[in-house]
């Protein structure tokens, strides 16, 4: 993967409230390991990342790993937001009003279902919009509110592992 990602898990994992210590015993690797992880040092294996977006209660961890790999380019997974409800509330909101103004737009180029080459920079336009907008309510149903794991050392908060499904 890359130095983001990794700083990525760092933070999901500070988030969290486990040490490195805790983190490496709940992923059932050396703290070592965990350290390269986090450092960019070494990529992350597909199972370690799917136990840390367990674990951190992070989902977006998963999300963005898969968004980065050669499928999730193929897919064009859109980018996502990555901070707080509000912040992402606000993109959704901000989203939905530039796809209703590239709304009439669109029903123009594609009323004849033919989309013209004086059409096309438009059309890219409008899909970028949509594009935005996915990920905005990608961004959204990802948002899992902060818990900290409790441990011997740390006494935060709850334990509270699910995510929440719709």
């Amino acid at each position: 993967m890359n130095k983001e990602f990794a700083k990525m898990c760092y933070f999901a994992r500070l988030k969290t409230g486990l040490s490195v210590k805790n983190a490496s015993e709940l992923l059932n690797i050396c703290e070592r390991q965990l350290n390269y992880y986090e450092s960019g040092q070494k990529n992350i294996p597909d199972d370690i990342v799917a136990k840390m977006t367990k674990i951190y209660v992070n989902p977006e961890l998963g999300y963005e790993y898969l968004r980065q790999t050669q499928t999730g380019q193929e897919l064009a997974l859109p980018a996502i937001n990555m901070n707080g409800i509000s912040s992402r509330t606000l993109q959704l909101r901000v989203s939905i009003r530039k796809v209703i103004d590239v709304l009439n737009k669109l029903d123009i180029i594609a009323c004849d279902d033919v989309i013209e080459q004086k059409e096309l920079d438009i059309f890219v336009d409008c899909m970028k919009q949509i594009q935005l907008l996915s990920g905005a309510c990608v961004g959204i149903r990802l948002f899992q509110p902060i818990k900290k794991i409790r441990t011997a050392e740390n006494s935060t908060d709850l334990i509270n592992n699910t995510l929440i499904n719709f």
